[in-house]
């Protein structure tokens, strides 16, 4: 359990643009340990996602992006290797769940076709052990009839079944990490909780690593054990699930919590809602990029940006966190 399947060093993604560099991800630094879940969360905007698409390498790095930092999947940093070696990485030794399965799927292809490409190219199976083992992982997913479904197209399941099939694409090759990234988009909270179900049994049975994106905390508080929370391409917390949920430290986290509906609140009462919104990344402040939007912060709080500083069983990147397990309180 102690061992590291994923350590994200100081990883630093900048675009090129028509309007000069702009740095989406800027020291985000993370681990995940074998059989581990940790959730990352924050606002849309925050970064994420591209967090996740920069460990896999999916960018054009000739003409669209820059990285600096290490990203180690065990024992191999994965932005020191060739890029066609990259390609044998993926999806075999880590995987990812995409958003949105109906565009994540190619249309014109069988269920059966997009589960055996993995298999053929990474374990070099045949075609027709490939095809049993993409019935096997069907029944493995929970589909239902999984010997008729696999000669289906996409737009013959449902949006349920859809992100099944892409929980076995992603898991056919056993990899030691998956990303799973807004796993649940769009389905119902019904389906919802059985494709949560279902990650998280598989992530028992096989032991593997996962990176959980979300901007649900409740989804974090029922499958993760740690939590990072992202704002505008930097990590501002991170604490075991219970210790954060607790004793959140940085006003971002707070507010997160704050904004959650309350089954005993007024419902007289409107939410709790973080003014402002995430800047551009052409428009990032000077200091704490959380300020302008802070009912805390004051003068120096714009002048330097502060570092991510431990803090009891959290980290976190906040001046006026006061590194304690109380929360902040205004200046007075």
């Amino acid at each position: 359990m102690d061992e590291y399947v994923l350590r994200v060093e100081n990883l630093v993604t900048e675009f090129k643009t028509d309007r000069g560099p702009l740095k989406a991800i800027d020291g985000v630094t993370l681990q995940v340990k074998r059989g581990e879940m940790l959730g990352l969360v924050g606002e849309s905007g925050c970064g994420k996602s591209v967090t996740s698409m920069s460990v896999m390498r999916l960018y054009d790095e000739k003409t669209t992006v820059r990285y600096e930092g290490s990203v180690w999947l065990g024992d191999t940093d994965l932005m020191s290797i060739p890029y066609k070696k990259m390609q044998d990485i993926r999806g075999r030794e880590i995987a990812m769940i995409f958003q949105d399965a109906l565009s994540s799927l190619n249309p014109v292809l069988r269920v059966s076709d997009q589960i055996m490409e993995p298999l053929i190219t990474h374990q070099h199976l045949k075609r027709e052990d490939a095809y049993r083992k993409a019935v096997e992982m069907l029944r493995l997913v929970g589909i239902p009839s999984p010997e008729t479904r696999v000669d289906q197209y996409p737009h013959e399941l449902s949006g349920g079944m859809r992100q099944r099939v892409m929980i076995a694409i992603a898991l056919c090759c056993r990899p030691r990490l998956l990303i799973a990234d807004e796993p649940t988009t769009a389905l119902d909270v019904t389906i919802q909780a059985q494709i949560l179900d279902l990650i998280l049994d598989l992530n028992r049975q096989m032991h593997m690593g996962v990176i959980l994106i979300t901007h649900d905390l409740a989804v974090v508080a029922q499958v993760c054990q740690r939590v990072a929370v992202m704002y505008l391409g930097q990590i501002v917390e991170e604490a075991e699930v219970a210790e954060l949920f607790n004793h959140p430290l940085h006003p971002y986290t707070q507010g997160l919590m704050d904004s959650i509906p309350k089954l005993d609140g007024d419902s007289r009462h409107r939410l709790h809602m973080i003014r402002g919104t995430v800047p551009l990344l052409n428009q990032i402040p000077r200091g704490c990029r959380f300020a302008p939007r802070c009912p805390y912060a004051d003068a120096a709080c714009s002048a330097a940006m502060p570092e991510l500083t431990q803090a009891g069983g959290h980290l976190v990147r906040c001046r006026k966190a006061g590194f304690t397990d109380k929360k902040v309180t205004p200046d007075e």
